[in-house]
């Protein structure tokens, strides 16, 4: 059997367009557990089980520059509630649940989980190399924004925003 020119061509562009596809969709959160400050564990996929977008947030409890983002999340936490999971996490290895309650005390108390990542299991899966940095997934468990700076209030509601029509339908 024959086969016009064309449909070749038309093949082809299939083809190519899936690839480019496949490339520019998010790619998939690593899923990871860790022990929270109030003695229980934080599970990424039990998360986005309810169906919700999450926020990591890699953080030290020292880490003068991380209170501005934490009051942010603290603020949009308040806003959103249980529409959003926030997770703040401790990545330095000798921090305390003390440590970290000072921290969290000095962001103004906010009620959203905070663990930590002692081994660094997590900043190795998602390739944190620095403090600040923030991790928006979606509902359907794929990386929709990062950033390695701290992120002002105005930018994390507006990138939660992209996310959150997804869940109310």
């Amino acid at each position: 059997m024959r086969h016009h020119p064309a449909s070749r061509g038309l093949l082809l562009a299939l083809v190519i367009l899936a690839v480019a596809c496949q490339r520019s969709s998010p790619p998939a959160a690593p899923d990871f557990t860790v022990p929270t400050l109030d003695g229980g564990t934080f599970t990424l996929s039990q998360a986005l089980r309810q169906g919700r977008p999450v926020v990591l947030f890699f953080m030290a409890y020292w880490c003068g520059t991380c209170l501005p983002e934490a009051r942010a999340l603290a603020r949009l936490h308040q806003e959103l509630g249980d529409r959003v999971a926030i997770l703040a996490l401790d990545v330095d290895p000798t921090s305390t649940p003390e440590a970290l309650a000072a921290f969290r005390e000095a962001a103004g108390n906010p009620d959203y989980f905070w663990g930590f990542d002692r081994d660094n299991q997590v900043v190795l899966a998602y390739r944190v190399t620095r403090l600040d940095t923030t991790v928006i997934i979606g509902p359907d468990g794929r990386v929709v924004y990062r950033d390695e700076v701290p992120t002002s209030y105005k930018t994390l509601a507006a990138q939660i925003a992209r996310v959150l029509p997804r869940i109310s339908r």
